[in-house]
Parts: structure tokens; C-alpha cells; sequence
């Protein structure tokens, strides 16, 4: 079964439940999103059969209930015991290990699995990532759940109806985030709303070298670029670490704007009138009513990724795939070339020793 839109949130759990109530997942990593993933799949009726974590005493007093001898400390262990015993597998370990572990998952068989955001830490990985899971028909996910998000749908399809005319510039910015671990969303949220692909990037990282929380063994910096599609829309971001700000995303088209401010679950959407929609764009104050939108509910990360679960377990095609997920570190490696380079233009594909680049995203 498809995920369809709907204003409640109830009716998208109680039809996930009737679909895979017998389904079995494991989770290979469980900090806090491997927690989630955990959530996620009690709220789907799913059972969770075994969990990889190198902390285990972390994972059993937090599951103080859960079988110990199926909570193993190295994951490789866990593919081997359980081989044969899943439906689905989640990889919730941290950035560099995503690749090594989701091919390791599809090596053992497992028919769906679901990584985590980014799928790899340079192109070249992510590439090996999506030819394993190809060659071994497996299902393969990446987590960028907006893809999941009702209201991103609608968004979509209000944009879609011309109702704010055609879309000109996207903007996303974020205090102090990096551009792999955060960042890496958006683009793959402006390629998604853009319905295009990116051309080229110019990019500046940010030289503050601010520690990264999750530990010293990541680098991932902010900064600030310019990403243009092949259609003509420009994609501005700035996750710079000069601030400490909630992040926005805008979209501007030729006639209206829309503006996402997630956090506080505020959709703010004007555009000119039907009467005004012809007035020149040097009449730049005519007036642009808001327009209703209706929120499906706040944010919420824990029920985005059960629909992205129930899509892998339903069978039905996949609304973020392996190809989506190098899309969306192709856009951040592109920034880091740019820096490297002298802040030059940047062409999309990347080829060449531009695959080799690795980005040490938590």
C-alpha cells in the first residue's frame, strides 16, 4: 500500500500496522536515531528481533527486557546469527560506516533495508552502495523523510498547480550545522521540490572549526553556497557557524513564496491574486494575500520514518532510493570541491578524484 495524504496522523499508523504486523527488522546502531528506528517500528506492530550496538550495556538498560543474546556488539555477528531470520534492516550507525554495513546487509540476504542519511561519506562508496544492493535485489532506502511528509506533498503539488507561479530561487538556512549532517536534507528537499537536477555548485566552507558534538573523530563543517538546477532554479544555503538560529527553507516563485519553519510547524504561503497575476514583476509591491494551509502535525521524525519503513515492507516503489541519496552528497561534496578549488564552479556529475572525496559525517 502506497502512503496516501491525509490530514491525520492516526489514520497513516493504523494502516501501517494492519500491513506488517508480522514483518521482523533489526537496527545496527542505537544512539538516539537508532532509538527512534526502534519506536518507529514498535508503533508499525513490527518486531524488532536483534540489535547491534558496540555500547551493549547501553542497549540493555535502556531494553532491560530485550533477549540479551540477541543484542550483539559487533554487527557483523548479528548478520551472521540472524541470516535468513529478517524482513528489514535499519543502519543507524554513524556516517562512515553506513556503506560497509548496508552492503554487508545485502551480502547477508536481507530483502529491505533502510540507512540512514548520508548513505556514504564520498561518491564513490555510495555508488558501490546502490551497484551491491542492485545486484543482490535488494530494497534500499535512504532516509530523507521528507520524501514521507504530507505536507512536502502538498507543498509539491500546490507548486505544481502554479499556484505561486514558476519557481525561481530556493532558500534554506540553518545556525551552525554542518553540511553533511544536516544540510543534506535540504538538498535533497530542493532537488526533490525543484523536480530537477543540479548543474553545477559554487561553495565556501566555513574556516571556524568549530568541534563537532558528536566527537573529534568528524569533520563536518558549515558553509554557505549557490546550487543551480539544469530548469533555471537556484538553490541558496547558508549553514554557516556564526549563528545559533532555527532553520526556515523558502521557495519563491515568479508570483508567491512559501515559508517552512518546521520547528514551529509555521507554513506561511502568499502569492499575488488571480487578478494581479499578470502585473509586471517590477510591481514588486502588489500585494500577495496568504493563502490557507492546513498542517498535517509538527514535525515529527520518529512517524515520517515508520512510512518510510511500511513503503520498503509494502513492496511498492521507493520515495527515497540509493540514487536520491548520492544525489543529495553529490550537492555536498560539489560545496566542499568548490572551497577546495578556490571557490571555482563546480559541474554535476562529479567524476574523476572528486569520488575519492570523503567527508567525515557523523
Amino acid at each position: 500500500m502506497r502512503y496516501t495524504l491525509c490530514d491525520s496522523n492516526e489514520k497513516d499508523i493504523t494502516s501501517i500496522q494492519e500491513d506488517t504486523v508480522k514483518k521482523q527488522a533489526a537496527i545496527i546502531g542505537f544512539g538516539g536515531m537508532g532509538q527512534r528506528h526502534y519506536s518507529a517500528y514498535t508503533s508499525l506492530g513490527v518486531d524488532i528481533v536483534a540489535i547491534a550496538d558496540l555500547d551493549t550495556e547501553k542497549v540493555k538498560k535502556i531494553l532491560p527486557d530485550f533477549e540479551g543474546d540477541r543484542i550483539y556488539g559487533d554487527y557483523k555477528d548479528l548478520l551472521r546469527c540472524e541470516k535468513g531470520n529478517l524482513d528489514i534492516l535499519s543502519v543507524v550507525t554513524n556516517g562512515p560506516t553506513h556503506a560497509e554495513v548496508t552492503c554487508q546487509g545485502s551480502e547477508a540476504g536481507i530483502p529491505n533495508i533502510l540507512c540512514e542519511k548520508p548513505m556514504a561519506t564520498n561518491l564513490s562508496d555510495a555508488g558501490r552502495v546502490i551497484e551491491i544492493c542492485s545486484r543482490n535485489n535488494t530494497r534500499l532506502a535512504v532516509n530523507h523523510i521528507r520524501r514521507w511528509s504530507s505536507n512536502y506533498a502538498r507543498i509539491k503539488e500546490l507548486i505544481g498547480a502554479r499556484r505561486i507561479g514558476e519557481i525561481r530561487h530556493l532558500y534554506f538556512n540553518c545556525g551552525s550545522t554542518g553540511l553533511g549532517n544536516f544540510a543534506i536534507h535540504f538538498f535533497d528537499t530542493a532537488r526533490y521540490i525543484s523536480g530537477s537536477e543540479p548543474e553545477w555548485a559554487i561553495g565556501f566552507l566555513d574556516p571556524t572549526g568549530t568541534p563537532n558534538p558528536r566527537g573529534s573523530c568528524f569533520s563536518d563543517p558549515g558553509g554557505y553556497g549557490i546550487i543551480k538546477f539544469r530548469n533555471g532554479v537556484r538553490f541558496f544555503v547558508d549553514t554557516s557557524e556564526d549563528t545559533g538560529v532555527q532553520y526556515t527553507f523558502q521557495i519563491v516563485g515568479s508570483r508567491g513564496r512559501i515559508i517552512i519553519d518546521e520547528l514551529n510547524d509555521s507554513w506561511l504561503i502568499r502569492a499575488r491574486s488571480e487578478s494581479d497575476k499578470d502585473v509586471p514583476f517590477t510591481r514588486y509591491g502588489t500585494d500577495m494575500p496568504e493563502l490557507s494551509f492546513r498542517s498535517a502535525g509538527k514535525f515529527d521524525i520518529v512517524r515520517l520514518t515508520s512510512l518510510a519503513m511500511q513503503e520498503l515492507l509494502n513492496g511498492g516503489p521507493i520515495s527515497s532510493t540509493g540514487i536520491d541519496g548520492l544525489k543529495s552528497l553529490e550537492m555536498v561534496i560539489g560545496i566542499h570541491l568548490s572551497d577546495h578549488c578556490g571557490n571555482r564552479s563546480i559541474s554535476f556529475p562529479i567524476s574523476g578524484t572528486g569520488r575519492e572525496i570523503d567527508v567525515k559525517i557523523a
